[in-house]
C-alpha cells in the first residue's frame, strides 16, 4: 500500500464516522419559542445562549444509560487519529499503526452502533 491508498482510507473512515456526531450535534431544538416583536435585550446578548428555560435534573437511571457513548467516541477519534498518523508516517510503521487506527476505530463504531 502507499501513501496515497492509506490517506484516501484514512478520510474514507472519517467521512463515514464523523457526521453522525455532527448531525446529532447540529440538529435543531425540538420545541419553538414564540419571539416578541421588535428589539429585546436578549437578542442584543452575543455568544451562545441556552434555548431551555428549565432547572437541570439531578443524575437519574435514565442518564446512566447514555454514559456508554463517551467511551465508543472516543475509540473512533483515536481510531481515525491513528489512521491519518499511519498515513503521514509511512512504510511498513506507518502501515501498521493505519491498520491498528482502523481496528480500533471499528471496534468503537461497531459498538456505538449497537
Amino acid at each position: 500500500m502507499n501513501r496515497k491508498s492509506i490517506s484516501i482510507a484514512a478520510a474514507l473512515a472519517l467521512a463515514i464516522t464523523a457526521p453522525a456526531t455532527t448531525a446529532l450535534a447540529q440538529a435543531p431544538a425540538a420545541t419553538s419559542v414564540p419571539k416578541a416583536a421588535g428589539p429585546t435585550v436578549a437578542a442584543s446578548t452575543v455568544g451562545i445562549r441556552s434555548n431551555s428555560t428549565t432547572t437541570a435534573k439531578p443524575n437519574s437511571r435514565a442518564d446512566e444509560r447514555n454514559l456508554g457513548a463517551g467511551r465508543n467516541v472516543a475509540l473512533m477519534v483515536v481510531g481515525g487519529a491513528a489512521l491519518v498518523i499511519g498515513a503521514v508516517i509511512g512504510g511498513a510503521a506507518g502501515i501498521l499503526i493505519a491498520v491498528a487506527g482502523a481496528a480500533v476505530g471499528l471496534y468503537g463504531l461497531y459498538y456505538f452502533v449497537q
